[in-house]
């Protein structure tokens, strides 16, 4: 069995306890969930109640595997698409708390995709990880059904975590479609879950499915990368917040790591000041540090 290093990883596995935010609560880790769950919904109802931005609402499989795309009346055919992936640690959240990054991108020419998926313990993680692979060969054809020539796709959390499988070649995209791709960016995720997985407190009653047979399976920071060739003009940035905690952070540095030795572009980004929470709950607002790098993006 994997043999855990950490003397407190409940508190290295728990976003919430590395804010420095709300201290004047009690309970800090509490408030600064709470207050993300209702901001980010805030920012959905206003998209439409007060930005005037349109929805179309789409179907991908079964059960929660629905996309919304978000866009304005300025929006052209071959506008560029963003797509983005929530966490919730594969449990929990939804595209009703992932809309704070749609705002500034539409303003500025994007069609915007956010995407649900089934949770855990209604799926495995295993079968989880195969349905979001059905998602991205799913937003592809949406994306050659209307034209767009370019794809940034973003995760946060478990979300990064999902996404990195799109390098995988069992995933099957072929050269034509991943010239399309401007950017991966992967935010605050995990990338290994041999010590979370036996955790308690994250995955209560192995909610996610996982043994020590196929942990490796579901650990982008352990699989073989075989089609980096056809990433080549893909950027891959590998981002994580200053307060979140020291195996979030170091996970995201050492994944970077391994994808630029495999031969990726890939890059470790640290943001000061943020959380694991803000860092998404800043997207909504112009001209925060977040917003702007998501955007310039598309120039560096």
């Amino acid at each position: 069995m994997y043999n855990p290093k950490s003397k407190d990883l409940d508190r290295e596995y728990f976003p919430s306890y590395h804010t420095t935010r709300f201290q004047d609560q009690p309970e800090p880790n509490m408030a600064v969930q709470e207050h993300f769950i209702g901001l980010t919904k805030q920012h959905e109802r206003d998209l439409t109640e007060k930005q005037g931005i349109s929805v179309d609402h789409l179907r991908y499989g079964g059960g929660r595997r629905l996309v919304d795309v978000f866009y304005n009346e300025s929006t052209t055919n071959q506008a560029p698409l963003f797509v983005f992936v929530h966490g919730g640690y594969w449990q929990m959240l939804d595209k009703s708390t992932s809309c704070s990054i749609v705002g500034p991108l539409v303003r500025r020419g994007y069609r915007v995709a956010v995407m649900d998926y089934n949770l855990c313990p209604d799926v495995t993680l295993e079968t989880l990880m195969k349905e979001f692979a059905g998602f991205i060969n799913w937003i592809f054809d949406y994306a050659e059904l209307t034209n767009v020539l370019e794809i940034t796709f973003a995760g946060h959390s478990a979300g990064a975590h999902l996404l990195a499988q799109i390098l995988q070649s069992q995933v099957g995209i072929n050269p034509q479609r991943s010239k399309k791709v401007w950017a991966l960016v992967l935010l605050c995720g995990v990338y290994d879950l041999r010590e979370l997985y036996n955790l308690e407190s994250v995955n209560p009653k192995n909610i996610l499915g996982l043994t020590e047979r196929n942990v490796q399976a579901v650990s982008p920071m352990l699989w073989e990368y075989t089609d980096v060739v056809i990433w080549n003009s893909t950027k891959i940035y590998v981002v994580a917040a200053e307060h979140d905690s020291t195996t979030f952070i170091e996970q995201s540095r050492r994944f970077a790591e391994l994808l630029k030795k495999t031969g990726f572009r890939a890059s470790f980004k640290l943001f000061p000041k943020y959380d694991h929470f803000d860092i998404i709950e800043e997207t909504a607002i112009d001209e925060s540090e977040v917003s702007r790098f998501l955007r310039n993006i598309r120039i560096e």
